[in-house]
């Protein structure tokens, strides 16, 4: 688990804390939110080596991103995902619309169910980014991660998130060990309806509502 303490990244976060952002803002924050993330993670991904000329007809080496796909959690991943693009501009690009039913009260293990409803998932065995904004009780993506097994057989996964949970990324990791966490922030705790404290809310309310 990685948490991204840039000081860019500090600031875009708490403007996302504020609620008194308004949801245009919010949605161009998690746009740069996004960017920030894919530099970060492109560490974690290889690179290919090939032969360009320059304007002065020199040949010298270049570099492009092996094969990457970027799954976003809908809806609140989308202006996350548009960020990452501009950083990964290759990639195979998949969705899933993914939500937990919500109770009156969170179990106490936070094992929540999840549906998914939709989903479109790149084909390629490729490294896979999966973009949620907020990794709280982590069910929503050890399902996705578990569908996502049913499809391809990706190299690597790596989990893109704003806020998470020290519950969250525990699950995510007892579902695939291998994963690799890059996260803003790790807030202290969930409330009994599972949100994350002190959070931001609902991020897709927030951005679209």
């Amino acid at each position: 688990m990685k948490v991204i303490d840039t000081p860019a990244a500090k600031v875009i976060l708490s403007r996302l804390r504020d609620k008194n952002t308004s949801k245009q803002e919010f949605r161009r924050l998690l746009f740069k939110a996004g960017f920030i993330s894919a530099v970060e993670i492109s560490r974690e991904i290889p690179l290919k080596e090939y032969t360009i000329s320059t304007p002065l007809n020199v040949e010298t080496k270049a570099f492009r991103f092996e094969e990457i796909s970027v799954i976003g959690v809908l809806r609140a991943a989308l202006p996350m995902v548009w960020g990452m693009l501009e950083v990964f501009e290759e990639a195979d690009v998949g969705f899933l619309s993914a939500k937990r039913k919500e109770a009156e009260s969170a179990p106490p293990d936070y094992r929540m169910d999840v549906d998914i409803s939709y989903e479109s998932i790149p084909s390629k065995n490729a490294v896979i980014v999966i973009v949620d904004p907020m990794l709280a009780t982590g069910s929503t993506l050890a399902k996705v991660i578990k569908r996502v097994r049913q499809k391809v057989n990706p190299s690597r996964f790596i989990v893109s998130s704003l806020i998470s949970t020290n519950i969250g990324i525990q699950r995510i990791l007892q579902t695939d060990p291998s994963s690799i966490i890059y996260t803003f922030a790790v807030d202290p705790q969930l409330n009994s309806k599972a949100f994350i404290v002190p959070g931001l809310g609902d991020a897709g309310d927030r951005a679209f509502n």
